[in-house]
């Protein structure tokens, strides 16, 4: 059975799909922008940098209403509109995916996919979605 997750402290989809779902052991994690979820607006329009914090902070909103934490995300996928922006975007995800440094087994990095889009919605320049795993029922 799957479930949808909502959560307040990210934005609202913009389309008809959920925030997350929760399957089994695994969430999938819609594409969050740099979008901040009170004032819907980007944040600062300009720098991938701050976009991709605020992306990945509404990631961790999401997985931490499902009752996961960013230790628990396997996968991310990112879209940028500009390649020249990878190196930025790894330098946030490894402030947001610190054990990927550690010899930790039990929690590598998330595996990565990167690819360029020509457009975003709001006129981002990045958007990242994640799939993670957790057990345990979904909180409600």
């Amino acid at each position: 059975m799957k479930t949808a997750i909502h959560c307040s402290n990210a934005p609202e989809c913009c389309g008809p799909c959920s925030q997350a779902v929760h399957h089994g052991q695994t969430i999938h994690i819609s594409g969050q922008i740099g979008c901040h979820p009170t004032s819907k607006e980007i944040v600062n329009t300009k720098c991938v940098k701050s976009q991709t914090e605020q992306a990945l902070k509404n990631v961790q909103a999401i997985i931490e209403a499902a009752g996961g934490s960013m230790k628990d995300i396997v996968h991310c996928t990112i879209c940028l509109t500009n390649m020249e922006d990878h190196n930025v975007v790894n330098e946030v995800f490894a402030k947001h995916f610190p054990h990927h440094q550690s010899a930790d087994k039990h929690h590598p990095a998330p595996a990565q996919t990167c690819f360029v889009v020509k457009e975003l919605p709001q006129h981002a320049m990045v958007q990242v979605s994640a799939i993670g795993c957790c057990g345990g029922a979904v909180p409600n």
